[in-house]
């Protein structure tokens, strides 16, 4: 550990995926994950607001954008401090999930405000 902060600085460094050739581009099944992805998370989070007393509307859409936000910081945060990723792409990154949650957020309080 002593001089691993040496060879860091006078070394490039950086995470390379390698996959041998003959990997088959799947994308029908790589959006199907994504989408269960999303969709489960989307469950879960409403299923979080349902277990809340939360009545107005305005909360309802901040608890489920504040979930976003946890979220989007738990994964995001950590990979542009241990790994590097670029500032630009983690903010980026971020802004996506966290809009996304707004928007479920939108749909999940406007269905409980008419139950």
């Amino acid at each position: 550990m002593k001089h691993m902060g040496e060879r860091l600085a006078s070394n490039p460094s950086g995470i390379l995926m390698y996959h041998p050739p003959g990997r088959a581009l799947m994308m029908g099944r790589l959006l199907g994950i994504e989408f269960a992805t999303e969709l489960l998370e989307s469950i879960l989070v409403v299923f979080l607001l349902a277990q809340t007393g939360l009545v107005s509307f305005g909360t309802r859409v901040g608890f489920v954008t504040v979930a976003g936000i946890l979220a989007a910081i738990a994964t995001n945060v950590s990979y542009w401090n241990w790994y590097g990723f670029p500032s630009v792409y983690t903010a980026s990154y971020m802004f996506t999930q966290i809009v996304g949650f707004l928007c479920v957020g939108l749909a999940a309080a406007l269905v409980f405000g008419r139950n």
